[in-house]
């Protein structure tokens, strides 16, 4: 009787090295990187201007600039407070806000006002003095308004929710409220020719909150992306088998090699064992 073939195996195509599940968890876990390294990176600075920028009374003040015009003042460009959120105090984002002003000649007075828009705009109605845009940022600009002298000088008006008037360093704490406002300077005589050295700065009590929450949240998006970049990395098991890699072929067994003989015990290995097939073996002579 023939014998039965042996079926044959044939292995299976390659599998791909990535699945497309792979490629988004990579592509959403880079992703996710970004923003967690801003996240952490804004929140490392703010931290550190809320513990070391701060002077002794609290405050963070921007760098001080120096200011000059040929008119009778210097005034801001519109301030508009709000914190867009019913649910956030103005006094909480911001605290108290100061700013302080010197003249350049030490011995000319200076008088530093803040107003509500309308006042100060009506105040300043044809009086020539420059507006400076972009206050606290570096190299703030300058428009020059034309326009003649003042009715009189800052100190005799009542409208100025704060302010501050004499000789050296002058300087105005002050509680923000929402609205409209302007910062003025001019000299305390209401004269021409106004030239200080100033800065401004605030105690913002919530800069520690919001340093810790950014860094909150750039630290769950590192450990999530994270996360994703490694699952989409990790290497495919190895199937199961026979040997590493090896496959079921669908609808065929595997063939197994037949396990070895021993040929000092095989019977055709045996003294006077057939040499052929169906000869019978050879009598000793005798």
């Amino acid at each position: 009787m023939a014998p039965s073939p042996q079926p044959t195996w044939n292995p299976p195509p390659p599998a791909p090295r990535m699945g497309p599940g792979r490629v988004i968890a990579l592509v959403i876990g880079v992703l996710l990187l970004l923003p967690a390294l801003g996240l952490l990176l804004g929140g490392g600075v703010l931290l550190w201007a809320d513990k070391v920028e701060r002077n002794d009374d609290g405050f963070l003040f921007t760098a001080e600039d120096a200011f000059s015009t040929d008119g009778y003042a210097l005034a801001s460009e519109q301030v508009d407070l709000s914190t867009g959120a019913d649910w956030v105090p103005l006094s909480a984002a911001l605290g108290t806000a100061r700013i302080e002003v010197t003249a350049a000649d030490p011995d000319q007075a200076i008088f530093i006002g803040i107003a509500p828009l309308a006042d100060g705009t009506r105040y300043l109605d044809g009086v020539e003095h420059s507006v400076v845009d972009d206050l606290g940022l570096d190299n703030p600009a300058q428009a020059v308004v034309p326009g003649g002298a003042p009715s009189g000088p800052p100190t005799d008006e009542t409208f100025w929710v704060a302010e501050s008037s004499g000789t050296g360093t002058q300087q105005v704490s002050w509680v923000p409220e929402d609205g409209a406002w302007m910062f003025v300077v001019m000299n305390d005589d209401a004269s021409s020719g106004v030239a200080i050295d100033a800065r401004i700065g605030a105690t913002a009590p919530a800069l520690d909150g919001l340093a810790w929450g950014l860094i909150a949240g750039g630290a769950v998006l590192l450990v999530v992306g994270c996360v994703l970049i490694l699952v989409a990395a990790r290497p495919r098991p190895a199937a199961s088998g026979p040997y590493p890699g090896a496959q079921m072929p669908a609808g065929k067994p595997y063939w197994t090699p037949p396990p070895p003989v021993d040929r000092t015990t095989a019977a055709d290995a045996q003294p006077g064992a057939q040499t052929r097939t169906g000869a019978p073996p050879q009598a000793p002579p005798g």
